[in-house]
């Protein structure tokens, strides 16, 4: 028989297979950090004892708006980079899209306060701990995204892992938010911004060392 001929009816044989759910394994690692993550601060920093009441507000509202949108961008970052064949495109720059709503509102309420208001506006009372609170919190969500990414095929190592490093920190800057009291567009787009981009670039290194294929 000619190796021709051979490799015809071994080819012949075989059957698709179906593509590889990377949804699924991404949506296992993302709500097993989260849960962990939501734990943690539970059994550390706590929830806010006024959460019911606050819930109502427009204001509380806001930060799980932000936080919520950014995550979704990273989720959707996080599964396109997820693949060998991965292109950001345009999804890239849609994320610039939040970011720069709460710039703009957080710019509207600066300008006219006087410096005292603007002060207390920037610092609040957890300016000095929020950002790493974010970043701490998200280490759960960290493991449990990489560990996911581990299982796939990703070949952008340090695109990849600051694609999870920006999900990881948006989704822990969402849990975080039933902590903090912090309400106002200018404390959120300043130190929620700055633990979620602690995340992303810690993701960024970690891509580099912890996404290679073995």
């Amino acid at each position: 028989m000619r190796t021709d001929d051979l490799i015809d009816r071994l080819s012949g044989a075989l059957e698709p297979v179906p593509p590889l759910p990377v949804l699924r394994v991404l949506a296992l690692g993302l709500v097993g950090g989260a849960v962990v993550s939501a734990l943690v601060m539970t059994a550390t920093i706590g929830i806010r004892p006024d959460l019911p009441e606050a819930m109502g507000g427009e204001a509380f509202r806001l930060k799980f708006v932000y936080t919520f949108v950014v995550a979704a961008f990273g989720l959707l970052l996080v599964d396109r980079l997820a693949r060998p064949d991965a292109h950001i495109g345009r999804y890239g720059w849609l994320l610039a899209v939040p970011v720069l709503v709460m710039v703009v509102m957080a710019a509207n309420e600066m300008m006219p306060a006087d410096a005292a208001t603007r002060h207390a506006l920037i610092m609040g009372h957890s300016a000095r701990v929020c950002s790493i609170l974010i970043a701490g919190l998200a280490l759960p969500l960290f493991a449990g995204l990489f560990w996911a990414l581990r299982r796939l095929a990703p070949t952008r190592l340090t695109e990849a892992g600051a694609a999870a490093g920006l999900l990881a920190g948006s989704a822990a800057a969402t849990i975080y938010a039933l902590h903090c009291t912090e309400s106002t567009p200018t404390f959120i787009a300043i130190w929620y911004s700055a633990g979620i981009l602690l995340t992303v670039l810690l993701g960024a290194t970690l891509g580099r060392l912890l996404l290679r294929w073995s």
